[in-house]
């Protein structure tokens, strides 16, 4: 069995999540064996995974997996269900009804998101008004924890249940040197016929991978995807298995300088600390696999391969090609993080520049993040905002990139922008910075869109402007798109995987 190690699936998510999608689906459509892992407690983990197309057979959470819930039998609590005393006043609303004992607000039930009147959790607050306990119901329907807090806000206490009523697990906080919280100690309870105790979810969670390995009869695959939460517990393994670490970001600190600059602390402990308890490491770009071994003086001790994070899935390398008349031709998208990092207000500025020549030019903004309101207050300061609009999270973007007459991305550094791809494999030519890593590998100026400097905002601007003013070239570029994605296919990075999986 192949483990693809995370933290969480949430309704929002990275790049380092929507790429174990798709090799999932690589996986399987290979009839490999392999799962998704995750530690991260979620009462809404069965309907994310829903919202991707991730069966329960694909993935296993740690909660899932200790009280036997992997597949469960939906059912649903409503309101009515809880038992609520009937002397209490019930003032309904469709996403949090409140509970009073006369003026007294005593506690909120709040329901899952697109359902009608499904329980999700319940704030319970004491008589000064603070919040003291949150009880959450898994949204299959069952009670799935108690957490409470104390009169600072801070959690105390999480109490675990299986679907019988019986106590699952417990979790205590404390406070760090720096007054955070954290868990200190966590209780697995009658666990085949015993308690066990962790320090910590490191510890729990390495000791979930071991059992995985166990159940699995050992030497199985643990690759790490997410290294801060998940490089620990994977190295930490005490059962024999092969264990590798994905590097999702570029290695170094500086992003123009991957070879003499300092080591990107994310990878301190995998990389620098504890290389020789791995099997190896997994980068998306030859180029980054070979400055990566030049950082580590030429010769890595531990292999390092280079397999692409980005997979063209068949079902969509089958499609029939959009042409641009079909398309709205001079609508450009940016899709990903809305970071400081990503750059996005180059671009915004850049797209003013293309309003000049093309006036009917319009910019869509796909993605969420710190930078968003930044952005548009940039737009309106620019007058732009007839022009530009922010259209959030998607988590499919089939119909955008088959509508797009142009894709860009500006971020500063980036293992391989898996947009970039997912753009260029629905025939949108793409703009985008020479940055490490992943632009270079696929972007031939002219073929498929135009490969610039990297922050040359007036470069950028004139590429986009030359892409969509003649509409001959815009078509060429377009099936240059078509064209250059192939080398992302399934069969192409499934032959990459045979390093590991053979």
């Amino acid at each position: 069995m192949y483990y693809f190690v995370n933290q969480y699936v949430m309704a929002l998510n990275s790049g380092v999540e929507h790429a174990e999608f798709k090799r999932l689906q690589l996986f399987t459509d290979q009839q490999a064996p392999a799962k998704l892992v995750t530690r991260h407690f979620d009462a809404l983990l069965h309907q994310n995974m829903r919202r991707f197309n991730i069966a329960d057979t694909q993935l296993v959470n740690l909660f899932d997996f200790f009280r036997g819930t992997e597949t469960f039998a939906s059912q649903v609590v409503k309101i009515e269900d809880l038992n609520i005393p009937r002397d209490y006043t019930i003032k309904p609303n469709p996403n949090v009804s409140e509970i009073s004992d006369g003026d007294r607000l005593v506690a909120k039930v709040h329901f899952v998101p697109s359902t009608v009147g499904h329980v999700y959790f319940i704030e319970n607050f004491d008589r000064f008004g603070n919040l003291v306990q949150r009880t959450d119901y898994d949204e299959r329907g069952f009670k799935a924890r108690d957490e409470f807090f104390a009169p600072t806000g801070d959690p105390i206490t999480d109490i675990f249940y299986r679907p019988d009523g019986s106590r699952l697990a417990e979790q205590y906080y404390a406070h760090n040197d720096h007054g955070g919280n954290y868990v200190s100690l966590c209780k697995l309870i009658n666990y085949q016929g015993q308690d066990d105790y962790f320090n910590g979810e490191n510890e729990w969670y390495r000791f979930f991978l071991d059992e995985l390995n166990r159940q699995n009869g050992l030497n199985n695959t643990f690759i790490a995807d997410r290294p801060l939460a998940t490089q620990w517990p994977v190295i930490n393994m005490q059962t024999p298995a092969r264990k590798y670490l994905w590097l999702p970001t570029p290695h170094a600190v500086d992003p123009q300088d991957q070879v003499y600059s300092n080591l990107n602390n994310a990878y301190v402990y995998g990389i620098h600390e504890h290389l020789d308890q791995l099997d190896g490491l997994i980068t998306s770009t030859d180029q980054q696999r070979q400055d990566l071994a030049q950082w580590l003086g030429g010769q890595s001790p531990r292999p390092i391969y280079a397999i692409s994070q980005a997979v063209v899935l068949t079902a969509q390398a089958q499609r029939p090609s959009i042409r641009l008349a079909q398309r709205q031709a001079h609508q450009i998208i940016y899709t990903g993080r809305v970071d400081h990092g990503r750059r996005v207000d180059q671009l915004i500025t850049a797209f003013q520049q293309v309003r000049q020549t093309i006036a009917d030019a319009t910019l869509v903004i796909y993605g969420y993040g710190a930078a968003l309101e930044e952005l548009k207050t940039q737009v309106k300061q620019l007058k732009l905002g007839d022009a530009v609009r922010f259209a959030g999270y998607q988590p499919d973007l089939t119909t955008v990139y088959d509508q797009a007459g142009a894709y860009v991305y500006t971020g500063e550094s980036d293992a391989q922008p898996l947009s970039l791809i997912e753009a260029l494999s629905h025939g949108v030519p793409a703009v985008a910075y020479d940055i490490n890593y992943g632009p270079r590998d696929v972007i031939q100026s002219g073929v498929n869109g135009y490969l610039v400097t990297d922050g040359a905002i007036n470069q950028l601007a004139a590429s986009l402007t030359k892409m969509l003013a003649k509409p001959k070239h815009h078509q060429h570029l377009i099936d240059g798109a078509y064209r250059s994605s192939q080398q992302y296919q399934e069969a192409a990075v499934w032959q990459q995987w045979q390093a590991i999986v053979n």
